[in-house]
């Protein structure tokens, strides 16, 4: 399949370039500027914001199947930038989506990537959490990838579209940058382990998430993309809850020199939901996905790809 890629620079999206072409598919990375670890592949400049851009960059591609996975993805930076962030996962998903009908065959099957994060204070009252759930979303982020999911959908039923809406829940590796969870316990520590130890400042670790590895994430994106999927939303999730001490707790385990632990209330986030749990069955059922990587595996996969980057930092 030709499979055309947004945000293919970014965390999530290189993982699956990668995946994709090993799986033999003709992937076109769909840009903002040329991307030296996309070298390999064919890239293209999209500009979300520009309808007509849009629209070119599909008579261009002629893609089977479109990954959406461009946005403004940091719950910091909704905050600071509330509008922006509309502007991009909303304007820019439904100029993409209304693109796909303007100029793609109608066999083209879009992928919108959402959050888990558009559940909000839903979780509050569930165990794990299912695509029937009502969205009680608490930050701008969240707001956006909901509009955006529910657009997304109603355009595609409108006009006779495959759109699959995927939440996925926590998902961590190598590669991601720092303001998520995980990779910012694993940038400390590999920072403290060069200036041999001292103390790490992290937020509310009583709360329990549900943590999957990035490359499990992106098998789940490729079987929605080989496989009959309907339109419609879909969790991806391992539906198990961790605590986020845990997490501190293996990495400090393969951490080699002693590392002090204090809390810092000015990391807690607003409308704080103890436990935010997953329920997949949905998609497992329809294309037959597990996630198949241990977590501390990949915990200490993610604090090795930092203590490189660490390396070369100048302290």
């Amino acid at each position: 399949m030709r499979i055309l890629v947004t945000g293919a620079s970014g965390f999530v999206g290189k993982w699956l370039v990668t995946e994709l072409m090993d799986r033999g598919h003709e992937v076109i990375a769909a840009v903002r500027k040329h991307n030296s670890f996309l070298k390999h592949v064919r890239q293209v400049r999209l500009d979300l914001l520009n309808y007509e851009n849009v629209k070119s960059v599909l008579r261009l591609s002629k893609p089977d199947a479109i990954v959406h996975l461009a946005a403004q993805s940091m719950v910091k930076k909704a905050w600071e930038n509330p509008s922006e962030t509309i502007q991009v996962n909303v304007i820019g998903t439904t100029n993409l989506v209304q693109a796909v009908k303007d100029v793609v065959p109608p066999y083209a099957k879009i992928i919108t990537v959402g959050s888990s994060e558009e559940y909000g204070l839903t979780a509050k009252s569930k165990m794990k959490l299912t695509e029937e759930d009502n969205c009680l979303p608490q930050n701008p982020y969240a707001i956006s990838k909901l509009a955006a999911g529910q657009l997304a959908i109603q355009l595609a039923k409108k006009e006779n579209l495959n759109v699959a809406h995927l939440r996925p829940f926590n998902h961590f590796g190598p590669g991601q940058r720092e303001g998520f969870v995980v990779s910012d316990f694993a940038s400390q520590l590999a920072r403290l382990e060069r200036s041999k130890g001292s103390t790490i400042f992290v937020g509310d670790l009583s709360a329990q998430r549900d943590f999957t590895d990035v490359r499990d994430i992106v098998d789940a994106y490729v079987k929605v993309i080989e496989k009959e999927v309907p339109t419609g939303i879909y969790n991806i999730s391992s539906g198990k809850a961790t605590p986020i001490s845990e997490i501190l707790n293996i990495l400090l385990k393969h951490v080699h020199v002693p590392i002090e632990v204090s809390i810092d209330s000015a990391r807690f986030r607003p409308a704080e939901v103890p436990v935010f749990v997953g329920d997949s069955s949905k998609i497992r059922r329809l294309i037959g996905w597990e996630p198949k990587r241990k977590l501390e595996d990949s915990l200490i996969e993610t604090l090795e790809w930092w203590r490189t980057i660490i390396k070369n930092e100048v302290l």
